[in-house]
């Protein structure tokens, strides 16, 4: 009896050593600046089936992840155990922060204390990583650029980096190229820098705030390679830009708030064209703008007449660069100009109006008026001097015969000689002479056949070169440089050498034209789609060729059923 009341005395506190197993907690770090994470660590020491409850840590605290671990050892014949929880937590607001006791179980860990410090007042040389965030303008005009730059620094290794893209209301943002990494010296000591810049262009006067970019991480743990590393999270601190309505010095127009801005013109057909009634031409003018977009830069030469000439214009090319550490918006207008009559003829000026951010003063830029000098066509000349050199018609005079007039009679005897041999003569003639006719447009033929069979190839391997390039374009749905091959290929394959622009392909073919206004959609449009394909525009192409072969193989099939009456003979 006796023995029995001590085995369940040992049970019991066998029973009571499991369900009361000891706890702890504690944090990597007891002091942060306000945007960056801490790691909390529970410890169970013992048998417990029990999880950490951590739902109070919610009410300071964004929890980033969580990770489990055991160990088991055996030392002199007992078995001990323990679990430990590791979590990454982020304090949602500055000063002292309560880390409450976390029940396991039936136990609970010790209270902790997390002080929480405006990021400014930690000196870098105590942290091992953070965020910058900086602007190259505190304060700008309205659609004006300003460049925001955001800087990771970090002494540590990090994976599945993840950083926020700022989201601005009334403003434009561009990403301004690929990030830039390189290494420095901060306080002493070394560390990596992940530098990301975008041009921000605001829409609306006033103050405008510019939210924390956020970064979610994983320190990766050097000394062990089982480690799956520390979770973190990071913020940089928000900005305010300072919005300028426009001057009162600007006086309507397109409102261009720029750095620099120039306007050119180029000729494509020759350097100095040859100007001729009836004969086109393709003048170009090119708008550039530092701190600008090429979407925020208006048109040129849309809706534009000039007298004297009919104009073709040319969808507009928008391009953008990334110059000295600015946006370059550069708007690209092509248009076919064709003089309707001979004389001189004006161009009229063009001129745009921008506002210099740099000196805050109105400015211009201008391509002058002129006038050019042109020719009257070939064919009108032609039919001037025509007309210059004609001669009315003269009337033959004729003499009259007297009605009782006679021609005088051949002698009988000659009559019968003559007649019969002339008469065979000009057969013979006539005969050598269809004979040597039809010799000299056989000899004709061969010559025109045998061009056609040395130029044949050239122009199918012209073609076959472009077509190449071509399909790379679009395999790689590479918009602009398809926009660049399809006037080329055009030239090619309809064998015409004087398509040089993408507007004179409009109207081969109802495929064709769709397919090339959905590429202009996509590179132009202001409510562009931001995906397009480059199979539309292959798919039409190969579609070209299937008919252009099945109708030279009915042409081939016709022929040899009915050979021409030349080829029998």
């Amino acid at each position: 009896m006796v023995k029995l009341c001590i085995s369940i005395i040992l049970m019991l506190l066998a029973t009571m050593q499991t369900a009361y197993a000891e706890v702890s907690a504690e944090l990597n770090q007891y002091i942060v600046p306000y945007g960056e994470s801490v790691q909390l660590t529970i410890t169970a020491v013992g048998d417990t089936d029990g999880e950490p409850d951590i739902a109070p840590l919610k009410h300071d605290f964004d929890i980033l992840g969580q990770s489990q671990s055991s160990n088991y050892s055996f030392i002199n014949g007992s078995m001990n155990s323990s679990k430990t929880w590791t979590y990454g937590l982020m304090p949602k607001r500055e000063g002292k922060l309560q880390v409450p006791a976390i029940r396991v179980g039936q136990s609970k860990t010790n209270a902790l204390v997390l002080q929480v410090i405006a990021a400014q007042n930690q000196a870098k040389s105590s942290r091992e990583i953070w965020l910058e965030s900086s602007l190259s303008d505190n304060s700008v005009l309205v659609q004006a650029q300003t460049v925001l730059t955001i800087k990771l620094v970090r002494a540590v290794n990090l994976s599945q980096a993840d950083l926020s893209e700022p989201d601005i209301s009334n403003a434009i943002v561009q990403r301004m190229g690929d990030d830039h990494n390189y290494e420095a010296v901060v306080d002493g000591r070394r560390v990596i820098i992940n530098e990301r810049k975008y041009a921000i262009f605001p829409q609306q006067a006033g103050d405008l705030t510019i939210p924390a970019i956020q970064l979610d991480a994983v320190i990766n743990n050097s000394r062990s390679m089982f480690s799956q590393g520390r979770s973190i999270r990071l913020r940089s601190e928000p900005l305010t830009l300072h919005v300028q309505a426009k001057p009162s010095a600007w006086k309507g127009g397109a409102w261009l708030p720029a750095k620099s801005l120039t306007l050119q013109e180029q000729w494509l057909d020759d350097a100095v064209p040859t100007y001729r009634v009836g004969e086109p031409f393709t003048r170009v003018i090119e708008l550039q703008a530092e701190g600008l977009t090429a979407a925020q830069l208006p048109s040129l030469l849309e809706g534009k007449t000039i007298a004297g000439f009919k104009l073709y214009p040319d969808k507009a090319e928008l391009d953008m660069q990334v110059k000295d550490g600015n946006i370059l918006g550069i708007r690209r207008e092509k248009v076919a100009m064709m003089p309707t009559r001979a004389g001189k003829l004006w161009l009229p000026e063009i001129r745009v109006a921008w506002w210099n951010t740099q000196t805050q003063t109105l400015q211009y830029a201008i391509i002058a008026g002129r006038e050019i000098e042109v020719l009257p066509a070939i064919q009108q000349q032609g039919g001037t001097q025509g007309q210059g050199t004609a001669q009315p018609p003269v009337a033959t005079q004729t003499k009259p015969v007297a009605p009782d007039a006679a021609p005088a009679a051949m002698p009988e005897q000659i009559q019968s000689k003559a007649s019969p041999f002339w008469q065979w003569v000009a057969w013979v003639l006539a005969v050598l002479w269809l004979v040597t006719l039809w010799l000299w447009w056989r000899a004709t033929r061969k010559r025109t056949t045998l061009k056609q069979q040395i130029s044949e190839p050239n122009v199918s391997a012209k073609l076959s070169s472009v077509e190449k390039a071509l399909q790379q374009a679009c395999q790689r749905n590479d918009a602009r440089k398809t926009l660049e091959l399809l006037p080329q290929w055009g030239a090619a394959y309809f064998k015409d050498e004087s398509i040089q622009y993408l507007a004179q392909l409009k109207g081969k073919s109802k495929a064709l034209d769709d397919a090339i206004a959905d590429l202009e959609r996509y590179l132009y449009a202001s409510s562009e789609a931001s995906v397009w394909s480059g199979q539309n525009v292959w798919g039409v192409i190969s579609s070209l060729h299937g008919d252009k072969t099945s109708k030279n193989k009915q042409e081939n099939t016709l022929t040899a059923l009915y050979p021409s009456q030349h080829e029998e003979s």
